[in-house]
This record gives C-alpha cells, sequence and structure tokens, in this order.
C-alpha cells in the first residue's frame, strides 16, 4: 500500500482544538513514530455561551493539492486508541466529520467501533465518501450530551493517512442480479478494481462455471474502480442452476467469485 499521511509531529500546530487540548504524544503509537493526544474533560458549565452542553473537537484544513484531492486514494486510515475514567464508552463515543467542499456539502460518520483500552483500527472506503476529490476539512468531535459531567477522554490517533494499492488489485466482483432466465444475453457484473493509475487499464478475464466447468469466458478492459461490465454468453449453452462468476487480473492466478443463479424463462 501507498501511503499520504494526514499527521506528523511536523505539523501538529495544524490541527485546531476546540473546548478540548491537543498535543504530540509517543506514550502510546501505533505504526508511526507520534500520535495525536486529544483531551477533553467533559463540562457541562463551561462550553459556548448558548450551548454549554457543547460539542468538544479538534481538525485541520487541507490545503489545495494533493491534501485536498482524494480522488486518487482507496482508504482513509486511522489507529485510534482511547482512555477514560468511565467504565464503559457510550454506544457513540465520536465522530468523524469531512467537509466535501464545505460544512453544507460535509460527509459524517459516527465512530462506534472505538473500545476503551485497545487499539481499533479504521479504514474508510473511499466510495463510501461522496466528492471526496474536495476535501477541505478533516474533523473529530464527541457530543457531550452522551457523556457525564467530568468524564475525561483521551483519544490518541496513529497513523492518519490516506491509503492506495501500488499495484493492480481486484477487490470485488458481484452480478447486479443474482437471480435471471436461462434465455438471458446479457449478465451484468459489478466489478471495483484498485491499484490501476489514471487514464490507464487492466486486463480483467471473467469467466462463468458451472459445476466447475468454465461456460462461457470473457476479457473485459478495466479501469480504476468500481465499474458495470456486461458477460454476454450465447443463451443455448445455459440450462437452469447454480453458477459461478469468476474473475481475475491477467497475469494473476487470484480469483475473485460471485454466485448467480439462473432459472427456466416462461417464455422458452
Amino acid at each position: 500500500m501507498e501511503k499520504l499521511p494526514l499527521y506528523d509531529s511536523a505539523t501538529v500546530k495544524v490541527w485546531s482544538p476546540a473546548e478540548s487540548t491537543v498535543q504530540i504524544s509517543t506514550d502510546r503509537i501505533k505504526q508511526a513514530a507520534s500520535s495525536l493526544h486529544w483531551h477533553i474533560t467533559v463540562d457541562y458549565l463551561a462550553g459556548e455561551a448558548k450551548y454549554p452542553i457543547g460539542w468538544p473537537r479538534v481538525g485541520r484544513a487541507l490545503p489545495a493539492g494533493p491534501l485536498r484531492d482524494w480522488s486518487g486514494w482507496d482508504y482513509l486510515h486511522v489507529w485510534v486508541y482511547t482512555a477514560t475514567n468511565r467504565d464503559n464508552l457510550p454506544l457513540i463515543p465520536a465522530g468523524l466529520g469531512l467537509h466535501t467542499p464545505d460544512r453544507t456539502g460535509a460527509y459524517q460518520r459516527t465512530l462506534s467501533e472505538l473500545k476503551k483500552d485497545e487499539w481499533v483500527e479504521i479504514r474508510l472506503p473511499l466510495t463510501q465518501i461522496p466528492r471526496h476529490h474536495d476535501v477541505r476539512h478533516i474533523q473529530f468531535h464527541v457530543a457531550e450530551s452522551n457523556y457525564r459531567h467530568g468524564d475525561r477522554l483521551d483519544f490518541y490517533f496513529s497513523d492518519l493517512a490516506l491509503l492506495r494499492y501500488a499495484v493492480p488489485t481486484l477487490l470485488e466482483v458481484a452480478p447486479e442480479s443474482s437471480v435471471l432466465f436461462t434465455d438471458t444475453a446479457r449478465i451484468p457484473v459489478r466489478l471495483h478494481l484498485a491499484g490501476v493509475p489514471s487514464n490507464s487499464r487492466a486486463d480483467v478475464i471473467c469467466e462463468l462455471r458451472r459445476g466447475g466447468q468454465v461456460v462461457f469466458l470473457m476479457p473485459v478492459s478495466a479501469t480504476r474502480g468500481v465499474q458495470q461490465v456486461v458477460i454476454t454468453p450465447k443463451p443455448q449453452s445455459l440450462v437452469a442452476g447454480d453458477y459461478e462468476v469468476h474473475a481475475h487480473l491477467a497475469g494473476q492466478t487470484q480469483t475473485t467469485v460471485a454466485r448467480v443463479r439462473l432459472v427456466d424463462s416462461p417464455w422458452k
């Protein structure tokens, strides 16, 4: 995997906390030389005047250029360690927000998978984030209403970065419909291909198999990302039953498999 860091110790000053503090830490690290330590003491009496039970947060603006354009990457990745004086964390311990490109078009995600006194890895597919070609701000936040007055929280963010595959990799193959008629001339299939440079293509071999035997084979030319290809077998070669769609990159042996069922057509 190739990596583009979104945090390092030299850029800690660009992270701005509110109702909380942030600093560099080497006490708790995971796959990085340092972590971003975000400390919160929940205070129902302080905070903004209109919202004393508020939203402690920490974030940074992303400058125009490589740090803002995530379209060439596959994942947003971070390790998070959570320490607290509570016995356990609430259902929603924290959240992630991205301005894509502004607050009106923001992407929000709860970090409900966080656990007390454990490192948790978050690897978010960028295909889930609309407009990730223009990410202008990243922020972590908590809702004090989910906590008790006086609760203490320490989040450690380590190895915060964008990741992408360095070599062509087929991540998914899936039929657009899991059940089709035997007289079909088209089997639409969704492919998710990573690790292919922009403006380049890779050859993918698609096979339709039944009982371990190849019924139809078709090479397709695919680009990076999620796309639809159509397998076009001869209808007279198909009978009712369970089939498998096998797909692999040309020159590679690793195969991705999906299942599809064909049923007798009422028009035959």
